[in-house]
């Protein structure tokens, strides 16, 4: 197995096509469509992190650099989105999970995603904490969950409304 954590702006095209080929098989973009996704909404000092077996990507997320306002200051965050494995019940997410929070504790930054609520125990699993939605404050992302991890202060109020990730 090969970890493979790189910001984009150093990711070479091979690797480009391998994301863009495991995004495509679980949502339903095109290859092209998921590399012009990438070419847009990710900066050039997020990172993607792929999780190889026998040279074949199994495994897929990526991190970005965003800030939140928590409790009234403002919070730098690391969001993390398009999380996607080749194959389902073969422990692949599991996988990737367990490195995502490895990753984050490692490098002490604050964890953030987006989940549709039948997702919302899966991240549990990994100690990801649910911030109710009335303590969510957006314009962009209403009826979307949001998922913390790695803060230690009460949430009280969180407002986000930048990118998507």
């Amino acid at each position: 197995m090969k970890i493979m954590l790189q910001r984009k702006k150093e990711t070479p095209s091979k690797t480009l096509e391998d994301i863009c080929s495991i995004k495509s098989k679980r949502w339903n973009y095109t290859q092209d469509q998921c590399k012009v996704w990438i070419e847009e909404n990710l900066e050039e000092d997020d990172y993607h992190l792929c999780i190889y077996i026998k040279n074949n990507i199994i495994a897929y997320m990526n991190f970005v650099f965003i800030e939140a306002k928590v409790n009234d200051s403002i919070i730098p965050f690391v969001g993390i989105g398009n999380v996607c494995t080749a194959e389902s019940g073969k422990g692949y997410g599991d996988l990737l999970m367990k490195e995502v929070n490895k990753i984050i504790v490692e490098m002490n930054w604050k964890g953030i995603l987006f989940c549709k609520d039948e997702l919302v125990p899966y991240y549990q699993k990994f100690s990801w904490e649910l911030v109710p939605a009335h303590k969510i404050q957006t314009d962009n992302f209403k009826g979307i969950n949001f998922m913390v991890f790695n803060v230690s202060e009460d949430i009280s109020n969180l407002q986000y409304d930048g990118r998507n990730f």
